[in-house]
C-alpha cells in the first residue's frame, strides 16, 4: 500500500515551547504571592548549603530542562501517516496513541502559510476538511505541493471525488455521487410558472447528501453541464438577487428539512459566462435528515450513484444503524 509519512516541521515546537514559557512564568509569579518561601528556606537550614536566590536559578533551570525535553520528544515522535484509504496521527513518548480518520470522507483540501513559512521556510499547514465538519491541520510541512498532490490522489482513489471546490472543475467532470446539477429551483421553464415540486426535487437532493458523506448541489447548470443561471429564479423572488435567492433556499430548508441542518450547508455564488449559479455545499449531517411532503408526513432520501433515492422505512432503518449507531 502506498503512503506518506508527514511531520510537523519546528515552527510547532517553538510554538508549544512558548506557550509554556508564558504558562510557566505565569505559574511561578502566582505561587509567589501564596508564602515566603525564602523564609521557609532559610529556616529548613538550606542557606548553609546554596543561596536561595541560586536555588531558585537552579529549580527553574531543571524545571525549564524537563518541559522542553519533553515538549521536544513529544514534538518528535509524532507523526502523520497517510495512505490510500485513511490519515493516521501516532504521538505519545511511552504510551503509543494512533487516531485514524478516513479519507473518504475528506471533502477539500487546502494550505495556509503564514508570512515567515512563506518567506523563510517555504512551509505550509495542509487543512483537510471533512464532511462531518472536522478539520485535520498538519502544521509546517515542507515540500508541500508535491505532498498535497499526492493526498488529493489518494483521497480521489479512495472516495471517486474530485477534491475540489472550483464550479468549472465540477461542472465539467459532470455529476456523480457526490456533485449534482438543477437548471433551476422553483422556475419551470416549460410551463412558464413557479413550481413548488422543483423546490421539493433541490431539497430532495440535500437530503439525500446530509443522509450519506455530503456533497455538492450547483443550482443554474442542466444535466448536460451547459450553464442556464438563475436569472428566472430572481424573476419570482421578492428579492429578486443573490440575496434573495439564498434567503428563499435557507428558508426552506428550515422549513421542510429542519433549523438543526442548516449548519451542515453553505450557499456560495459564482458567475460564469455572465450568468449567476448557486453552489450548495452540503456535509454529512450527525444524524438522519428527513423531507417533509405535501402529506406533512416525513421521505427518507440517500445518495445512491450519481441520483438521489428514496427509501422505504424497512430500508430506512437499516440504513440509519448502519451510518450512524454502528458507533
Amino acid at each position: 500500500m502506498r503512503r506518506i509519512i508527514l511531520k510537523e516541521g519546528p515552527l510547532v515546537f517553538l510554538r508549544n515551547l512558548f506557550l509554556m514559557e508564558f504558562i510557566a512564568a505565569l505559574f511561578f509569579f502566582g505561587i509567589s504571592f501564596l508564602a515566603n518561601y525564602g523564609a521557609i528556606y532559610e529556616n529548613w537550614g538550606l542557606a548553609n548549603y546554596l543561596r536561595f536566590d541560586l536555588f531558585e536559578i537552579f529549580l527553574f533551570s531543571v524545571f525549564q530542562v524537563m518541559y522542553i525535553t519533553l515538549l521536544f520528544f513529544d514534538w518528535y515522535f509524532t507523526t502523520y501517516e497517510i495512505n490510500e484509504k485513511e490519515v493516521i496521527r501516532r504521538s505519545g513518548l511511552i504510551f503509543r496513541r494512533s487516531k485514524a480518520v478516513s479519507l473518504r470522507a475528506v471533502v477539500s483540501i487546502e494550505t495556509n502559510q503564514s508570512l515567515l513559512n512563506r518567506i523563510m521556510l517555504h512551509h505550509a499547514t495542509i487543512i483537510m476538511e471533512h464532511s462531518n465538519g472536522r478539520i485535520t491541520r498538519i502544521r509546517n510541512v515542507s515540500n508541500i505541493k508535491e505532498h498535497v498532490y499526492v493526498i488529493k490522489s489518494f483521497i480521489e482513489e479512495a472516495s471517486g471525488r474530485t477534491i475540489t471546490k472550483d464550479p468549472r472543475i465540477l461542472i465539467k467532470n459532470g455529476e456523480s455521487l457526490y456533485v449534482e446539477f438543477k437548471e433551476t429551483m422553483r422556475y419551470d421553464g416549460r410551463k412558464g410558472e413557479i413550481s413548488k415540486e422543483l423546490e421539493k426535487v433541490v431539497l430532495k437532493t440535500i437530503v439525500a447528501f446530509l443522509n450519506s458523506e455530503g456533497g455538492t448541489l450547483i443550482i443554474g447548470v442542466n444535466d448536460d453541464g451547459k450553464v442556464i443561471g438563475l436569472t428566472n429564479d430572481y424573476k419570482t423572488l421578492t428579492k429578486k438577487n443573490r440575496d434573495g435567492f439564498e434567503n428563499h433556499l435557507t428558508m426552506l430548508v428550515k422549513t421542510l428539512i429542519g433549523l438543526q441542518f442548516t449548519k451542515y450547508i453553505d450557499v456560495h455564488f459564482e458567475e460564469i459566462d455572465g450568468n449567476d449559479i448557486c453552489i450548495v455545499f452540503v456535509k454529512s449531517a450527525h444524524k438522519p435528515a428527513y423531507l417533509v411532503n405535501s402529506d406533512k408526513k416525513e421521505d427518507f432520501f440517500v445518495r445512491v450513484g450519481n441520483s438521489s433515492q428514496p427509501f422505504s422505512m424497512s430500508e430506512a432503518e437499516e440504513y440509519i444503524k448502519n451510518h450512524w449507531l454502528k458507533n
